[in-house]
């Protein structure tokens, strides 16, 4: 089954029904529904997630949305392990502490990326989705 890594604002833009979630992104969330995928969502996306959602006046209710996708077998989320911290030099292109996190874990599994971020997009360690 293919797994796809899930970054913070394509999360955020699924589980708030916006417009701004590309198609292609819909699709790989559409292939989890469908149990063709699993979608994984890395610990530190689910704590991006948690101020994104605070920052933009709490469309969400974290808690409920976080137990839906805890349980949900279309998800599986991911907690980050020592080694990624140590691969942290492979992606030293990229600038930001918990995008290296994310694109780690993508490279680790060998997965794509769902994510509108450009410098996790420049990454040339893994294929990104959006």
């Amino acid at each position: 089954m293919t797994r796809y890594v899930i970054d913070t604002h394509a999360l955020f833009w699924y589980l708030t029904r916006s417009p701004r979630l590309s198609v292609a992104a819909k699709a790989v969330f559409d292939e989890g529904i469908a149990q063709t995928a699993i979608l994984v969502i890395p610990v530190i996306v689910l704590a991006e997630l948690y101020y994104l959602n605070e920052k933009a006046g709490r469309p969400l209710d974290f808690v409920s949305e976080y137990r839906r996708i805890e349980n949900s077998s279309q998800f599986e989320i991911l907690s980050l392990h020592a080694q990624d911290v140590v691969d942290f030099t492979k992606d030293s292109a990229i600038v930001e502490m918990h995008d290296r996190m994310i694109t780690g874990v993508a490279r680790r599994l060998n997965a794509a990326c769902v994510s509108r971020d450009r410098n996790i997009a420049a990454s040339t360690q893994i294929k990104v989705i959006w």
